[in-house]
């Protein structure tokens, strides 16, 4: 898997979360429609917390200064293309926001400018294009990388997670391909987007961690227009990758056949390349596909294999 060979998108975003404060409602008919949270600490309305994920999610909240937080998050993604296994670009995200804030403004009867609202949630997004077994040979590399004081957690030998002591902002790489296949109905596009791509995601998940990334980027605000931006989506997976070496690690990798050959013998490591190019064209879990004739004993003793090798 040479350096060439990978291919990096233009970051952007996946999930975001905006907000907007009322001193006083011009209108309070959402206090009707939607569901009330009786058990909330403070007095709380939520529409489509558990509806279409392609919507906003909004939630009301009357705090004990007597302000109202009206806050609307979704998948940009999802609302834009149906799933996210496709970024956005700057103008695809602007586009986005609209909706997001046409559609708060709708349902709650308040007005809801994405200008001037404040930004309370952002997972920043990138993908980087290899090919399937690159993006796991990549993975394992990566799970040997410490990101201190962040804690690192691999989970089920495909995703790893770096999480702050305070869980303010989080760090997850993935192979894309692998989440998309373990949704429901994965379509046939989310399918083709995904295959190849290794998923970088950078989560400020508290007010918190976004203000400390505008006052260490000199950015005016935590407003959404100056905070959901690729100018600061490129710059942050920017530091992200070079905190990781991740194209050194990228440029000093063997290629599949050679790391195979390494560990059995030249007859066995050509068949287990073969493998690995049946789950790049087939994806994971390929002996599912009876047409394919292959067992699901020879399946799981070739991806012992190839896991032994660390490709």
């Amino acid at each position: 898997m040479d350096d060439h060979r990978a291919k990096t998108s233009d970051s952007m975003l996946d999930t975001v979360g905006i907000k907007h404060f009322y001193k006083a409602l011009s209108c309070d008919d959402f206090k009707r429609k939607w569901k009330y949270l009786s058990n909330a600490r403070h007095p709380t309305w939520i529409h489509n917390a558990k509806g279409s994920e392609t919507m906003p999610n909004l939630t009301m909240i009357l705090t004990p200064n007597g302000i109202y937080h009206l806050s609307a998050q979704v998948s940009l993604p999802k609302l834009l293309f149906g799933h996210n296994a496709r970024l956005p670009n700057q103008q695809e995200v602007n586009q986005g926001l609209q909706i997001m804030a046409e559609y708060t403004e709708g349902t709650s009867g308040l007005p809801f400018d994405v200008q001037t609202a404040t930004t309370s949630l952002i997972h920043f997004a990138n993908d980087i294009q290899l090919t399937e077994p690159g993006v796991w040979q990549m993975v394992e590399k990566l799970s040997k990388r410490q990101m201190k004081p962040l804690r690192k957690n691999f989970y089920e030998d495909s995703t790893l997670y770096f999480t702050s002591r305070a869980k303010t902002r989080q760090i997850r790489i993935y192979p894309k391909l692998q989440a998309v296949l373990d949704e429901k109905n994965a379509t046939k596009q989310a399918i083709e987007e995904a295959n190849g791509n290794l998923r970088f995601e950078y989560c400020l998940l508290k007010k918190s961690a976004i203000d400390s990334l505008v006052s260490r980027y000199g950015l005016p605000d935590n407003k959404a227009q100056n905070l959901l931006t690729e100018n600061v989506s490129n710059r942050l997976t920017s530091e992200l990758l070079e905190r990781l070496n991740f194209f050194d690690l990228l440029s000093n990798n063997k290629t599949s056949l050679v790391i195979l050959r390494e560990h059995f013998p030249t007859k066995k490591a050509m068949n287990l390349c073969g493998f690995l190019q049946m789950e790049k064209e087939y994806g994971r879990n390929f002996y599912k596909d009876e047409s394919l004739g292959i067992s699901k004993d020879s399946y799981y003793r070739c991806l012992r294999d190839c896991r032994k090798a660390k490709v």
